[in-house]
């Protein structure tokens, strides 16, 4: 079993080019100190004596700064070059990190904490860039999953340290996500040099297309069954941590060993998983995916014993792996060609709503009630997935992938006809 899951990963990433593995490595580096965001409603509340709702609110700023960032990575990334602005972003983010445990009032602390999340989310398309600069179309797709295990796997780190640290003086954690974003980006400017990644940052798209992403309404019907999920599953970084110390009564070690399940389990079994369930019908898979993730949630209150909240985590974790990487996949196959950044953009951002809205929301019920906010998730799950089996049921979604036979084949899309449904799921099983 271990043997077959070893070579099934060595076959995943063979053939991918050094660059690829360079940005993994810088991102792993980043991530294993990310710990911040994570502990952010702890550190408000305990620390600066804010209100759940209020610490919601601030969160769900980080999540406001962050759709403009991305906005920005994206234009900026064409012109400086998708490794530079990494590089900039990062070295600038990490002094963000050390100016915000200076701050005792909410004024400064808005200020700051939207600076930085508009600086460090702006990494994110750049670093989407470079790897679409360094990648062709048949590795490309194993280069992002390269950097979402890189990614992962340093976040299985981070926020267990993190509630180590947390134990000791919340102040470390902003050192600590200081000095490894720092080290992220010397790293890449000793891998590539400051300057533009080693091929196009990003690719140019046909003169004269034009794109229009939300004129498709079986794509706007995925966004708008995706969203209300998506705001139930962001209570991740918010509520969640909160629930684990109000009513299980863990301490920080706890709560980051919590989020270490999560990134643990991704980096063991996702690959793998998504290879078993390729013949599934995406839509349907996705459906079940979100409301197995808010019913991880929704059955927080049912119990409150350690091995209840690992059971309940994993319940989470098996929805997001079986909803994130299919909706992504599925989306990328429906995008026209030459337009991918239209569709995955529109995308972004409603991941971008969703961290803007969630905290707040979230944190507003959780203030009334926290058991009204988990049983609620599982009634926003299951009308997500009786959405999603209506849609599959529209459309005639079969069973069958076919994504390789599309690839090999250079399947042709008009830019403003976008194949239907029916046609697409077949192609986005992996």
């Amino acid at each position: 079993m271990i043997d077959a899951t070893i070579r099934r990963y060595r076959a995943a990433y063979a053939g991918l080019p050094r660059e690829v593995w360079l940005l993994a490595i810088a991102l792993l580096v980043n991530r294993s100190g990310a710990m911040v965001m994570t502990f952010m409603t702890l550190y408000l509340t305990s620390q600066l004596g804010m209100s759940e709702a209020a610490a919601g609110r601030m969160v769900g700023l980080y999540g406001l700064g962050a759709v403009v960032g991305a906005l920005l990575g994206g234009r900026l990334s064409a012109r400086l070059g998708g490794v530079r602005l990494q590089v900039l972003c990062l070295c600038l983010a990490a002094p963000g990190y050390l100016v915000l445990p200076l701050w005792r009032s909410w004024a400064p602390m808005v200020v700051s904490l939207f600076c930085l999340s508009m600086i460090a989310e702006a990494v994110r398309p750049a670093n989407a860039a470079a790897i679409a600069g360094l990648t062709t179309a048949e590795n490309r797709t194993r280069a992002f999953s390269l950097n979402r295990l890189a990614a992962n796997l340093g976040l299985s780190f981070g926020p267990a340290i993190g509630g180590v640290l947390a134990t000791i003086d919340f102040r470390l954690l902003f050192v600590v996500d200081a000095l490894t974003t720092l080290a992220a980006g010397l790293l890449l400017a000793a891998f590539f040099g400051v300057r533009r990644s080693p091929r196009q940052a990003c690719p140019r798209h046909s003169d004269g297309v034009r794109v229009r992403p939300l004129r498709d309404g079986q794509f706007v019907a995925m966004l708008l069954l995706l969203l209300p999920s998506t705001v139930v599953f962001f209570q991740f970084g918010s509520t969640y941590p909160l629930y684990l110390r109000d009513h299980y009564h863990f301490d920080e070690l706890l709560i980051g060993l919590m989020f270490a399940v999560n990134t643990g389990t991704i980096v063991a079994v996702e690959m793998v998983l998504i290879d078993a369930i390729k013949h599934w019908r995406p839509l349907r898979t996705i459906g079940c995916g979100s409301f197995l993730a808010c019913l991880g949630f929704g059955i927080l209150p049912l119990w409150t014993t350690p091995q209840f909240a690992v059971a309940a985590m994993l319940v989470v974790t098996a929805g997001e792996m079986l909803s994130f990487p299919l909706s992504a996949g599925l989306i990328a196959n429906r995008s026209p060609r030459g337009g991918e950044g239209a569709y995955m953009g529109w995308y972004t951002m409603m991941f971008a709503s969703a961290a803007v809205c969630g905290p707040a929301l979230g944190s507003a019920v959780y203030e009334q009630s926290p058991q009204a906010l988990w049983y609620g998730g599982i009634g926003v799950g299951a009308a997500v997935l009786a959405g999603f089996l209506v849609l599959s049921w529209s459309v005639g979604e079969r069973g069958q992938s076919a994504a390789a036979e599309a690839a090999t084949a250079g399947l042709e899309t008009a830019v403003n006809e976008p194949l239907p449904m029916a046609e697409l799921v077949e192609t986005a099983g992996n």
